[in-house]
């Protein structure tokens, strides 16, 4: 009975987050104002500057995942891990919690690549890496932002508490025991966390993946006519992919947009400029799904010309 009332909690708040944010774009967007905008957006800068950046971000989590499974025996080709990551997290963009990246691990397995096990022990890995460097991003780009916070007495608790929160993780997963299937997946866990120099590898490229993304908020504000600057891209990204996630809303529709809004009306911006430009940022989970796509049609063929090629010899 817990776990159909915890879906519906769930369903009953983000669908209430959901129609707040419809409400609050509906009743405040300037839209005659914000078309004026969108018409002066760069669209060559958008295209090149925005989907290079997001290629380096998929190649940075390639580059994790690959380096994490190592420590399971023999991964994958390292086009097989990109392109499923690609596929993956494009496509994870709009589902709860961003849980549609658990696709990755079942494109491998299905293809033999990498068991269950192995494959969900990395994912938890990267799930725990992703949470402690998107929150110390958002800390300390706050904390070097002039002129955001009144206070920041809260941020260097935050920071304390995530310092905490992730000594705690790494005990548990080194310490805990568990029987039967769990007992499986946290060993594997234990296998990626127990090693300092792969813990530090796959700590410092989370770092170098989510700075990329920043930059590509930096890139698509600027296309919009937005300078803000890396250092608030920084911040904005941080926050606005933490509301996202946490309101478990499928790609953070309509949240995202009120409270970018809100966070560039904080930083100076005009009202029409600040929705403007949250609107350009909804071009990064467009623009992301259609190169997702067309990833998956370059996969498509790779796998029928190595199946192909397979057959003639």
């Amino acid at each position: 009975m817990r776990r159909p009332a915890i879906r519906i909690a769930a369903f009953g708040l983000s669908g209430l987050l959901l129609a707040a944010s419809g409400w609050y774009i509906a009743r405040t967007f300037q839209w005659r104002a914000i078309g004026r905008l969108l018409v002066q957006v760069n669209l060559l800068l958008l295209l090149a500057g925005g989907g290079g950046s997001l290629i380096l971000y998929w190649l940075l989590r390639a580059v994790r995942w690959q380096f994490l499974m190592r420590k399971m025996g023999p991964t994958s080709r390292f086009l097989d891990v990109y392109l499923c990551t690609v596929v993956a997290v494009s496509f994870a963009i709009f589902t709860p919690l961003q849980s549609g990246e658990t696709l990755k691990v079942e494109l491998l397995r299905k293809y033999g690549v990498v068991g269950r096990p192995a494959g969900y022990g990395t994912f938890v890995v990267e799930r725990v890496l992703d949470l402690v460097v998107l929150l110390s991003i958002g800390c300390v780009s706050l904390l070097t932002t002039v002129g955001i916070l009144p206070d920041r007495r809260y941020v260097y608790v935050i920071l304390a508490l995530i310092l905490l929160g992730a000594l705690a993780a790494l005990v548990v997963a080194l310490k805990l025991r568990l029987p039967g299937k769990p007992g499986e997946l946290l060993g594997r866990v234990r296998e990626c966390v127990r090693d300092p120099r792969t813990l530090s590898g796959a700590f410092l490229i989370t770092c170098a993946s989510w700075i990329s993304v920043g930059f590509s908020w930096q890139v698509f504000l600027y296309s919009g006519g937005v300078d803000l600057g890396f250092l608030r891209s920084m911040a904005l990204m941080a926050v606005v992919a933490l509301i996202s996630i946490l309101s478990l809303i499928p790609g953070g529709l309509g949240i995202n947009e009120a409270s970018t809004t809100q966070i560039l009306i904080q930083y100076g911006l005009a009202a029409p400029a600040a929705q403007a430009g949250s609107l350009v940022l909804r071009s990064y989970s467009v623009l992301a799904i259609a190169l997702g796509a067309a990833h998956l049609g370059v996969w498509q063929v790779v796998r029928l010309c190595r199946q192909r090629s397979t057959r003639s010899a």
